[in-house]
């Protein structure tokens, strides 16, 4: 026996939106009735979201970016029915600027001596430059997240932890660049999480 046919997730959203007409309505709505318990639970998802967003009538965006969008919500949507799903991954050290003799720690005039360490998985590398205040030999520290094979991966939220405390917590910029101001010289770990991935590096050796 055939199981229920699959609705077209783009018709979907219409429909709980409100945008079909009368007969094209009644023949989702019947779609609906024989429908499978994942797409029973993405309509609740879409009217709960209907429902924080007040029924503010929005602009629609252009065709191509809200078929984007709506491709993205159906990966999202059939990653979401399997419990706990997170892509985990512990980042190594690759490159230490002050093990360098050639290409190691240098001058850069008015900032001092400035150290890079770069970590790597396999999604994903991480380049980590510090340098220290000349005003109070705290650390300066930049950051940034560059994605391997040029897989786009969202923001990031940064933690900066020492013995398992909050340091600092902070966000990528669009270009997956972050930033801590004054960090005392010494031994940390990081966390770099997305709603699908979360990097560890479980000991970051901020000293000049």
């Amino acid at each position: 026996m055939a199981g229920p046919k699959k609705i077209d997730f783009a018709r979907l959203v219409d429909w709980v939106e409100g945008r079909l007409s009368e007969e094209e309505a009644r023949a989702v709505e019947e779609q609906v009735a024989a429908a499978d318990d994942a797409t029973h639970a993405d309509i609740i998802w879409l009217r709960k979201f209907v429902r924080a967003t007040g029924g503010a009538a929005l602009e629609s965006p252009p065709l191509q970016v809200r078929d984007a969008l709506i491709a993205r919500f159906e990966a999202y949507a059939e990653d979401r029915r399997i419990p706990g799903i997170l892509e985990r991954a512990l980042a190594t050290l690759a490159f230490d600027s002050a093990l360098q003799p050639a290409f190691g720690a240098r001058s850069v005039g008015a900032q001092g001596v400035r150290r890079q360490l770069i970590y790597s998985t396999d999604i994903l590398d991480i380049a980590l430059n510090f340098w220290q205040r000349a005003r109070d030999k705290n650390l300066h520290l930049e950051g940034q997240i560059l994605p391997r094979d040029n897989v786009g991966l969202g923001a990031f939220s940064v933690q900066l932890l020492q013995d398992e405390t909050e340091i600092a917590i902070t966000a990528t910029d669009e270009l997956g660049g972050f930033a801590f101001e004054s960090i005392l010289p010494g031994v940390y770990s990081a966390i770099l999480t997305t709603d699908q991935i979360e990097v560890s590096i479980s000991a970051v050796g901020l000293n000049i």
